[in-house]
């Protein structure tokens, strides 16, 4: 089994945990964060991704992220540069983000490893690790996700849109409204029609979804598929 690592969320977690400590104890978070996701996974190989400067959503959103406004760690950019120089980490294909690329490479004897939701669009196998906080744990998670569920997560993320990437779905459809219209649906089909019905426009609903959807391939669009799904 390969792991396939998140390598901008371990950087980030990382630094955000030393941020009144010296780079040496960011580090040695990185490298033992890095060792527990191996060990637990089993994995006997990993190719870390992190993202570059472009990004080809900012051109189809310009607004996307853009409610980050909070700081970087300032450990974070050097983490980058040890994952690069030290850990064999590799950037996602120009214009890419990292979750492009785990979906990207994810095939039958990997596992993608992020604590990143969003991901679980993607079949295949999964984990989360372990993290807490005061008077709370949200235990390691092993996922084997279908394509069908991977569906309904994209789908039920285009009605409730993304508020931490800053993308907006249909007014007054939250997380729990999104799962119930959703719920009974069997088919791809079925829940495109419903989320089309329900925006109304087309070109919003394309902006959001081609967002919200993650890379299966490096020339992936999801244009493509909604125009599939129209002929059907």
């Amino acid at each position: 089994m390969q792991a396939l690592l998140d390598q901008d969320l371990l950087c980030f977690r990382c630094a955000a945990s030393a941020e009144h400590d010296d780079l040496g104890i960011a580090i040695y978070r990185l490298d033992e964060l890095l060792d527990t996701i191996l060990t637990k996974t089993e994995a006997s190989s990993y190719r870390a991704f992190l993202t570059g400067d472009t990004n080809f959503r900012k051109q189809i959103y310009p607004e996307y992220k853009a409610n980050r406004k909070s700081p970087k760690p300032i450990h974070l950019e050097a983490l980058r540069n040890y994952s690069l120089d030290k850990l064999n980490a590799e950037y996602a294909p120009d214009g890419l983000e990292a979750d492009d690329a785990l979906a990207i490479n994810q095939t039958d004897s990997t596992i993608i490893c992020t604590l990143d939701k969003d991901l679980l669009q993607v079949p295949g196998s999964h984990f989360s690790w372990e993290i807490s906080g005061k008077g709370w744990t949200r235990p390691d998670r092993f996922v084997e996700q279908t394509e069908l569920e991977g569906l309904r997560l994209f789908y039920e993320q285009c009605l409730k849109g993304d508020t931490s990437d800053n993308i907006k779905g249909i007014e007054k459809i939250g997380e729990k409204k999104a799962k119930v219209l959703l719920s009974t649906c069997q088919s791809e089909q079925e829940m495109f029609n419903i989320v089309r019905d329900l925006y109304g426009n087309d070109d919003e609903f394309i902006m959001n979804a081609k967002v919200l959807w993650i890379l299966r391939s490096v020339d992936d669009d999801w244009k493509k598929r909604f125009d599939a799904n129209i002929q059907k």
